[in-house]
């Protein structure tokens, strides 16, 4: 039997084998406290370039718990950012919570943090925010925090008071999204993907969270701080930014009139994994499909071809200045997922946003929103993703899984 998960946890890995023996037992708390329910969670571990083990280790750990655990490798440690967005690109729930293998931000909260997208797009763990619970005993690590947010907001004029916190939560669709657009691949990644964000209308919204300070810390309090600073500079400045894979997809000549939901359940029947944006018009769909190789659009292309509905595909791209004329994004309930679809058409509907997955009510949580609702991977590396027996090219990491 085929589970589809209701959420996708990807923990980004490097030389963390140590770590990840002392952390794994938060998380079998969190499932033996029953706030977490093993069977809907898909739970990604993106090993980096390890040297000692790390994905080997996590198998042993999590492989009895999570039955959809799944481990992929980076064959050279690339970053976290591109670690995660490894995992966001094999993510197939319609949430992906991307969090640290020390888990510092305490597992418990995965399902309030997961409760608040629904009315946010993004929800981010606030170690700032004023119903948060912090436990640190390092001032050089508070102090470094806090000079960088001042930058941070000084550089970029965002308003949230804690971006490095690694406890974050998005759409999957829109996770994509961003990290296709993201070239930051280190440390500062998270500045890069909000920034982005914003300047496309999402929702962004911040939690609070309980975190405790873990020895161990992968940061080198010179070297780090330097580069995350050109980082930053770097996205402030940022004026280019790549294309995005889409197919433009139409009735064929001479097909009967099928209604827009008709054409897009078959659509999501044939893509729901990859959780494709929509963007309708009056006679066409744009389907976008942000980190796919083009073998892989022209793959779904064709399977496109083959749906009920005769329908005729045209591969093309989406610049940057087109996706900020099509958003904001809302969020249609679609079966046991749902679909991204590009606010600013012709779409004539009630569009509802629901909590994703049985979790438990974040009644109480205390969150504080942006307030702001307007309108590839790089690497040198060689990517292979190998699952069900199948290889093939992905995004320029080396990458490969066992599950």
């Amino acid at each position: 039997m085929d589970v589809r998960p209701q959420l996708t946890v990807v923990v980004p890995a490097f030389n963390e084998s140590r770590r990840l023996a002392n952390s794994v037992p938060r998380l079998k708390w969190a499932l033996e406290d029953e706030r977490l329910c093993a069977d809907s969670i898909e739970f990604i571990v993106v090993d980096d370039g390890s040297t000692d083990g790390t994905a080997i280790r996590a198998e042993e750990l999590l492989a009895e718990k999570f039955p959809l655990l799944r481990v992929l490798r980076i064959h050279d440690n690339a970053g976290k950012g591109a670690a995660i967005r490894v995992g966001t690109a094999a993510a197939t729930a319609p949430v992906v919570i991307y969090m640290d293998a020390d888990m510092a931000a305490d597992p418990n909260q995965i399902p309030k943090l997961a409760h608040a997208i629904g009315p946010a797009d993004i929800a981010i763990g606030s170690r700032a925010h004023s119903e948060s619970v912090v436990v640190s005993s390092t001032v050089q690590r508070k102090v470094m925090g806090r000079t960088f947010n001042a930058m941070v907001g000084a550089l970029t004029n965002m308003p949230f008071r804690d971006t490095q916190c690694g406890f974050k939560a998005l759409r999957t669709p829109l996770a994509r999204l961003l990290f296709h657009f993201a070239r930051v691949d280190r440390f500062a990644f998270d500045v890069d993907l909000l920034t982005t964000a914003r300047r496309l209308g999402m929702n962004i919204t911040e939690v609070g969270i309980h975190w405790r300070e873990v020895d161990g810390s992968t940061v080198r309090s010179l070297v780090e701080p330097i580069s995350m600073a050109k980082d930053v500079l770097g996205v402030a400045r940022r004026r280019r930014w790549p294309h995005v894979p889409a197919l433009e997809v139409v009735p064929a000549s001479g097909e009967r009139r099928r209604s827009r939901s008709r054409i897009w359940e078959e659509l999501y029947s044939c893509l729901g994994p990859n959780f494709p944006i929509l963007a309708p018009s009056e006679d066409a769909t744009l389907v976008l499909l942000p980190l796919c190789e083009p073998l892989e659009v022209h793959d779904i292309a064709t399977h496109i071809r083959h749906l009920p509905t005769r329908l005729r595909t045209t591969e093309r791209s989406v610049s940057f200045s087109e996706m900020t004329e099509l958003s904001p994004f809302e969020w249609l309930p679609f079966w046991d997922g749902g679909l991204a679809v590009a606010a600013r058409t012709d779409l004539r509907t009630d569009v509802l946003a629901t909590p994703v997955g049985k979790w438990p009510s974040a009644a109480g949580a205390s969150e504080r929103s942006n307030g702001h609702r307007r309108p590839r991977p790089h690497t040198n590396g060689k990517v292979s993703s190998t699952y069900a027996g199948a290889t093939r090219q992905r995004g320029g990491y080396g990458v490969e899984q066992s599950a």
